[in-house]
């Protein structure tokens, strides 16, 4: 990136299929760091040698919060979030799934901390999730909703309704690159000497 910017915390929210991993991608392009909170549940399904799949990984999202209070993923990641700050002034943390992990998170760190959510439609996510075709995806329109219904059980809704920036991906692959771009260049902008 060449340029000094503030240490800054990205916490990218948003539904399945929305455009999460297509912007995590290009945050990379950009040069910034990268924490999934998704990897932490799919590492404590491999530990208990859990099938890879969205009722395994939501269940264990679940338990977790139940037993260990809302913020736990992000408890859980604070380590790996405050490594990658080290090595990158700015921080994309996907998966932010309730507003108590934006509190942990803005209690914990000393950084700038602005919430972003992807949002597309559910037929135009549906259609995703269906052409990606990964394993733990839904196959059908009543899974499909589940699936959501489930999401925002967790706090969802909360996150994307009080985002700071909200950017909508209902176009084609290009246009949501040239939407994601636009961003990154005002962050770098806003954030960067």
């Amino acid at each position: 990136m060449g340029n000094t910017c503030r240490k800054a915390l990205i916490l990218l929210a948003g539904m399945p299929g929305s455009g999460k991993s297509i912007f995590a991608l290009k945050a990379k392009e950009y040069g910034f760091g990268i924490v999934s909170l998704g990897d932490i549940i799919r590492e404590e399904a491999i530990k208990r040698k859990l099938v890879l799949d969205s009722k395994n990984m939501m269940s264990i999202a679940k338990e977790l919060r139940r037993t260990y209070g809302k913020d736990i993923v992000a408890r859980l990641a604070l380590k790996r979030i405050l490594e990658m700050l080290n090595i990158h002034s700015i921080v994309i943390v996907d998966g932010i799934r309730n507003l108590e992990e934006v509190e942990f998170l803005k209690s914990n760190i000393d950084a700038e901390l602005i919430i972003v959510s992807i949002h597309a439609s559910p037929k135009t996510r549906f259609k995703r999730l269906v052409e990606r075709g990964r394993s733990d995806d839904p196959k059908d329109w009543e899974s499909f909703l589940n699936r959501d219904y489930e999401e925002l059980s967790l706090g969802l809704g909360n996150v994307i309704a009080l985002s700071d920036v909200i950017i909508v991906n209902e176009g084609s692959l290009q246009e949501f690159h040239q939407l994601i771009e636009n961003f990154f260049d005002r962050v770098i902008k806003t954030w960067c000497t």
